[in-house]
């Protein structure tokens, strides 16, 4: 512009024509910029909407790699977790509005997680993960359960007291007397001990003699802990520690969102079933591994398995023992599976 000649600059359309496509160009610019400001506003909203969800897959990782602990065999690796997270993001029902899909979302990635890594469990495990899943919810308030910390920690450690002797030895144990001393400490038990010696001990006998004490009110005024479960599990915990494990599988079921689908996962399926689950959940990359009991042998069932997937069993299912000297069988049969598509099950 600045080289143009000013008594033909009126004339200059070439001028005019940059001119105006220059002041087009700063006007979609900054519209742009309005319009990305609105988007950032808007993704930082959405961002903090979907915060929860994160937040919930950041603590399902952190509970599940701890499992080493309960056995060194449990061993699960970021990559995988983030499968089967996304795989549950892909199953969420989809809605509309925000908050029923955050809650979606959250239930979903929390019982598909559940389910892989309880596959993967002894039957013994599987209530300690469950349990610790319920605890961590709990703790981070997901869903609204009336404990204190005091109460966790009996819940956890059971102390005990051993300064007052048990007047109850034809019935009570001496532990269960002396973890009784110590729950009386905690707010709203102050008078159990009393109840259960002197204003009503062939009761709380007849109770503590029932096959599933936990499935049962408790005497007197301690009935009203059937609308508190976790306090009736203390309970339960110093007179009954032997129905602990079934008192926390109901405590879970009733008060965990959809409960009754974790302590029951996979309790209607039939192995065959599961497998064909697992089978969906696996890639040509990613092996299916078998724990084994005595006696038990899955050949069959994976033979079946191939059947309905279109595979020979007799072609393209290789099956080998592995022992001495079948080392250089079972890689040249892998090498087989690798090139032609064949499974291979050692």
């Amino acid at each position: 512009m600045s080289d143009a000649d000013p008594a033909t600059i009126l004339q200059n359309t070439a001028l005019i024509i940059s001119l105006e496509d220059t002041k087009s160009t700063s006007t979609e610019i900054k519209e742009q910029q309005i319009i990305a400001k609105d988007t950032e506003i808007k993704i930082n909203i959405l961002r903090e909407v979907y915060r929860r969800v994160a937040a919930e897959g950041a603590m399902l990782y952190f509970l599940l790699i701890q499992l080493c602990i309960v056995d060194h065999m449990y061993q699960y690796s970021l990559e995988s977790f983030t499968t089967f997270f996304f795989k549950a993001i892909e199953k969420a029902e989809q809605f509309e509005d925000e908050e029923p899909r955050v809650l979606a979302l959250r239930e979903m990635i929390r019982m598909t997680i559940y389910q892989w890594v309880s596959r993967g469990l002894f039957e013994r495990h599987k209530p300690i993960f469950r349990t610790q899943l319920c605890f961590r919810l709990m703790q981070k308030q997901i869903f609204s359960v009336d404990y204190s910390e005091k109460e966790m920690y009996f819940l956890l450690n059971c102390p005990s007291r051993t300064d007052t002797l048990n007047p109850l030895k034809d019935w009570l144990p001496d532990l269960a007397w002396f973890c009784m001393q110590r729950l009386i400490e905690l707010e709203g038990f102050e008078n159990f001990a009393q109840n259960v010696e002197k204003e009503a001990p062939n009761r709380f006998k007849d109770w503590y003699n029932e096959l599933a004490p936990e499935d049962e009110k408790l005497p007197l005024d301690w009935k009203k802990l059937e609308q508190m479960p976790f306090q009736k599990m203390l309970v339960v915990r110093v007179l009954r520690p032997d129905r602990m494990t079934t008192s926390i599988d109901n405590f879970v079921a009733r008060t965990l969102p959809n409960g009754e689908d974790y302590v029951y996962c996979d309790s209607t399926s039939s192995f065959d079933d599961v497998l064909l689950s697992s089978y969906l959940d696996s890639t040509t990359t990613t092996p299916i591994y078998f724990i084994l009991s005595p006696g038990s042998n899955p050949v069959r069932s994976v033979e079946a398995l191939a059947r309905k997937q279109g595979i020979d069993p007799m072609k393209m299912l290789h099956t080998i023992a592995l022992g001495q000297g079948q080392d250089v069988i079972a890689m040249n049969k892998l090498e087989i599976g690798h090139k032609e598509g064949h499974w291979v099950m050692l």
